[in-house]
């Protein structure tokens, strides 16, 4: 474990509250729609919440948000200070095999890579469409609107689910033209290996100039 300086504790504390307030920020925007949401689809209920629950409408997406944020910001901190050098290696290597990659391969790749961003948001958006789109019909009930509205995401969950399989499949397809990638245990013992070979050769090299000045002056 490495003991912080003070200087490096006030470059972390800084770093996390930036985010902290980035995050507070993101969240209290989150929590206004989500209360102006409610009280525009739901005023009357909405109107016989306590104080307590309005309240946590307010603080529960607020202060998630802002412990996300200020969490991921000590993470970047230390990743930024103490393994800037090795990051700046895996992003090299990362460039390196994205350049060897088709142009088809790239577009898979920026694909696989938020998949599930993409699933998410898709299946949250087709819940959205499919009930809009039945709640047009004006002579269903809401029961059997809400079945049918169900049965329409199911049917784009499976296609989702099928499309998931696809880019798995792909993946490993594409994985087995790749060589294979050190693991970073073995990298780590590779790197810390290589330093200590440095530090020994330069020591050699140090006492070597060192014995041969007293030599110099000894003659």
């Amino acid at each position: 474990m490495k003991i912080l300086n003070d200087d490096e504790k006030d470059s972390h504390w800084q770093a996390v509250l930036v985010e902290g307030v980035k995050g507070t920020v993101i969240g209290a925007g989150l929590a206004g729609l989500l209360v102006a949401g409610v009280k525009r689809r739901y005023p009357i209920p909405y109107r016989n919440f306590s104080t307590s629950i309005k309240a946590a409408m307010w603080a529960m997406p607020t202060i998630s948000m802002a412990a996300f944020y200020a969490d991921e910001g000590s993470v970047k901190f230390d990743e930024q200070t103490y393994r800037s050098d090795y990051l700046n290696k895996l992003e090299q290597e990362r460039l390196e095999r994205w350049n060897n990659l088709s142009t088809g391969d790239k577009i898979f790749t920026q694909v696989n890579d938020n998949k599930y961003k993409i699933i998410v948001g898709a299946w949250a958006a087709s819940l959205w469409g499919s009930w809009e789109i039945v709640n047009k019909d004006k002579y269903m009930t809401t029961a059997q609107k809400a079945v049918q509205a169900r049965v329409y995401a199911q049917a784009i969950t499976v296609v989702l689910l099928l499309g998931t399989l696809l880019l798995s499949m792909h993946e490993k397809k594409l994985e087995e033209g790749l060589p294979q990638p050190v693991p970073e245990w073995k990298r780590y013992l590779e790197e810390q290996e290589s330093n200590k070979q440095s530090a020994l050769q330069h020591a050699q090299k140090s006492q070597k100039e060192t014995h041969g000045e007293v030599h110099k002056q000894d003659s």
